[in-house]
């Protein structure tokens, strides 16, 4: 299992998450509640998701990453409205 945890900065303003991943799939869990990974792919140092959220509104965040060793960093679509970043480091 891989644990991360991340901080999104958002048009809205920053905030934090965790990832879980395991060979099954994974969550990936905020402030508002958890759920699933949806579209999850790891190939070699890229690792991509997406997850739906329904606060403050519904949408689908679009997450598109880059690990080096320990850190995790990328790019965020929420929905059509936005886009952030991301970064971040594996859970001991």
């Amino acid at each position: 299992m891989q644990i991360w945890n991340i901080e999104i900065t958002a048009p809205t303003g920053n905030f934090r998450a965790t990832l879980r991943i395991t060979d099954d799939g994974g969550e990936m869990a905020g402030k508002n509640g958890a759920g699933p990974m949806l579209d999850l792919q790891q190939d070699g140092d890229s690792l991509r998701w997406a997850t739906q959220i329904e606060k403050p509104m519904p949408m689908k965040m679009k997450f598109d990453g880059t690990v080096d060793g320990d850190q995790l960093s990328g790019t965020v679509k929420f929905g059509i409205f936005a886009k952030g970043t991301f970064e971040g480091t594996r859970a001991a």
